[in-house]
């Protein structure tokens, strides 16, 4: 599972270092893509695969094919090289507004991507917006 949250630096050639906390449970390949609010999203490619078979299982609609152009067609696998980086595909960069400091959360079974200062101006609209409220909505208590 992934947790935990780290801050990385961008290089001027698009290359991150993945935190070694996640290297191991990633593996050397996985995959990247368009992730929701501005980020990216990192999975292991076996969680991948199991959430690709989930899209694709899914009825013929607007909101699925939607959904599979969210996450489907930004999808790029990656390889980290020896020093534990991975080149982060230009696309996915400027869709999530990578440009130096990077924030990397781990979710459970993915890992989210952020520039530091996106990630900072949605936490704080997070904050404004009642999380409590929001727990006691879903069921979700401390």
């Amino acid at each position: 599972m992934f947790m935990g949250q780290y801050e990385h630096t961008i290089d001027t050639k698009g290359r991150i270092i993945i935190p070694a906390k996640y290297r191991n449970e990633l593996g050397d390949t996985f995959v990247i893509t368009k992730g929701l609010d501005g980020c990216l999203f990192i999975y292991p490619s076996q969680e991948w695969i199991d959430f690709a078979d989930k899209l694709m299982g899914l009825s013929s609609s607007q909101n699925t094919r939607r959904l599979q152009r969210q996450f489907l067609s930004k999808a790029m696998e990656v390889t980290t090289d020896k020093q534990g980086r991975i080149l982060i595909p230009g696309l996915l960069r400027e869709s999530a507004g990578l440009e130096k400091d990077v924030v990397f959360l781990g979710m459970m079974n993915r890992i989210e991507v952020w520039d530091k200062e996106r990630l900072k101006a949605e936490e704080e609209i997070e904050e404004t917006a009642g999380l409590d409220e929001a727990m006691d909505e879903l069921g979700i208590s401390l």
